[in-house]
């Protein structure tokens, strides 16, 4: 072999092992129950042999939990939280088994009905009661479930962005049930994953930070993680079937709908339904923003929530034409 054949393979070589590198066969794990670089606001609890992961914000005034969504994380609140504690809430933000860095164990039932009945085990536990509970797509869903089945838990409601009525899932939840796909993830998830989730439910690409990047998966390299992942996305068409948003005119807590204008993972239109559905509710749309409005626009967000929490907000804002 020559020089420049030599040459030629090992650059050929060196190319494939930087794409690689970014794949999950290359993928450093983070052991259970590790924390990096935790602050004295993470704590661990646990209840039922699963350890829950939360940040605990402490201040004088009333209770705020905060509920991510699919494939997210407390992380997803880190820049809400201490902006409603500075206000002077006692803000409490939960990782649901299998995400973040709460436990994921292979033998666990992963639904939203399941998430439900832990997440109130979980309230129960650290004797939160009427609370302001605020939930971001999957925990938009557990929130008004919250209301619902649990309404002592309640006393304020906030959804943004929140699921469950019948839509086109995004495409990383279609691919998630595909047979095969735990395998698949494990295999050639990366940095370039998250990434195109980012593009996906970010409107502004500025937003995507290398350090944003870092924070979704490094939790994405936890024991677990693609399990819990695929058999959630499983589980997501039962719920939708269950058809639970035909009691959603019984929630009796007053509730904020915050929307980010430009979501593509649930649709403008769902906003408008759970505010026709909801008796009372006010519906605050963000423009320039996409599906988590929480990371996107912190500040817009924390003040829509902070102004509904004082009676301050009276009126549907920032809505669109060809919407009541």
């Amino acid at each position: 072999m020559t020089n420049f054949h030599g040459r030629i393979l090992l650059v050929l070589f060196s190319f494939f092992m930087v794409i690689l590198s970014g794949c999950g066969i290359f993928m450093g794990r983070i052991p259970a129950g590790t924390i990096p670089g935790s602050i004295p606001q993470d704590h661990v609890i646990e209840l039922g042999g699963v350890g829950y992961h939360y940040r605990e914000y402490p201040a004088t005034g009333p209770d705020v939990v905060l509920l991510h969504g699919f494939a997210s994380s407390t992380y997803t609140w880190e820049e809400v939280a201490p902006l409603l504690q500075e206000a002077g809430y006692h803000v409490w933000a939960l990782d649901m088994k299998g995400f973040g860095w709460s436990d994921k164990p292979r033998q666990a039932t992963y639904s939203a009905l399941t998430f439900l009945e832990e997440v109130n085990a979980w309230m129960e536990a650290l004797g939160l009661e009427r609370v302001v509970f605020v939930g971001n797509s999957l925990g938009g869903a557990i929130a008004w479930l919250m209301a619902l089945e649990h309404p002592e838990r309640v006393g304020k409601l906030v959804l943004v962005d929140s699921g469950g009525y019948a839509h086109e899932m995004p495409f990383i939840i279609r691919l998630a049930r595909l047979p095969g796909a735990e395998a698949a993830m494990r295999l050639f998830a990366g940095r370039w994953v998250v990434k195109r989730n980012m593009r996906q439910v970010f409107y502004a690409p500025e937003r995507i930070t290398p350090q944003r990047i870092e924070a979704y998966y490094d939790r994405m390299r936890t024991p677990g993680y693609f399990n819990a992942q695929v058999q959630l996305a499983r589980s997501l068409r039962h719920f939708i079937r269950g058809n639970y948003t035909e009691r959603l005119g019984d929630i009796d807590v007053p509730t904020l709908i915050i929307w980010g204008r430009e979501d593509t993972w649930i649709p403008l239109e769902n906003a408008v339904r759970f505010r026709r559905d909801i008796p009372g509710s006010l519906l605050v749309v963000i423009p320039e923003c996409g599906h988590v409005p929480q990371e996107e626009r912190p500040e817009p967000t924390a003040r829509a929530i902070l102004d509904f929490l004082a009676g301050d907000l009276l009126e549907d804002t920032g809505l669109v034409q060809g919407f009541p």
